[in-house]
């Protein structure tokens, strides 16, 4: 949730922009912050969750495609389709 003025800061459980961002530590001097949609719903600067986005985002490519001299340790393919006895790949009975 992004919020934009003090009644958003207010529900979102942030007392005055005088608290401490989780992730950089500097007071929330200045908006617009935003609210994670975890169980804890937590308050970050606009910056640090953008930071933290990304890094998780490499974070996933890295395992899934990890750098030379690492093997893959999963690969994501789709099951390829299976013909059926009227000929076609699809599922619809066309008799």
């Amino acid at each position: 949730m992004l919020i934009i003025n003090d009644d958003h800061r207010r529900r979102a459980g942030v007392c005055s922009l005088d608290e401490l961002c989780p992730y950089c530590g500097s007071a929330f001097a200045f908006y617009p912050l935003v609210m994670s949609d975890d169980a804890s719903q937590t308050v970050y600067h606009v910056a640090c969750a953008l930071e933290l986005a990304t890094d998780l985002l490499v974070d996933l490519y890295t395992f899934f495609s990890p750098p030379a001299p690492y093997a893959r340790l999963f690969t994501l393919t789709a099951p390829a389709p299976t013909l059926h006895s009227e000929g076609g790949s699809d599922a619809i009975n066309r008799s």
